[in-house]
């Protein structure tokens, strides 16, 4: 078991992320991609959200490409 400390910096707070995505899903997918928000324009569909860590918006990736869908941006959305 490790019980020193890790250099470097330390773990960052929870970030905001806008997904992109190339198809326009309907609400039905909401709960699939729930805590992210699904918002369906007219040839897209944007997913807003927060990921606590780089593996929960890692799995919500996987969630996008295992369901062959066509990845457009991950934007990290700044906290003003």
């Amino acid at each position: 078991m490790f019980t020193g400390t890790l250099k470097g910096n330390t773990m960052p707070d929870a970030n905001s992320y806008e997904i992109r995505i190339g198809e326009v899903l309907d609400e039905k997918w909401a709960a699939y991609f729930a805590p992210f928000t699904l918002t369906a324009g007219t040839e897209e569909t944007i997913l807003t959200g927060v990921a606590h860590d780089q593996a929960e918006l890692f799995g919500m990736l996987l969630r996008i490409r295992d369901l062959g869908l066509k990845l457009v941006s991950v934007k990290p959305i700044t906290r003003q």
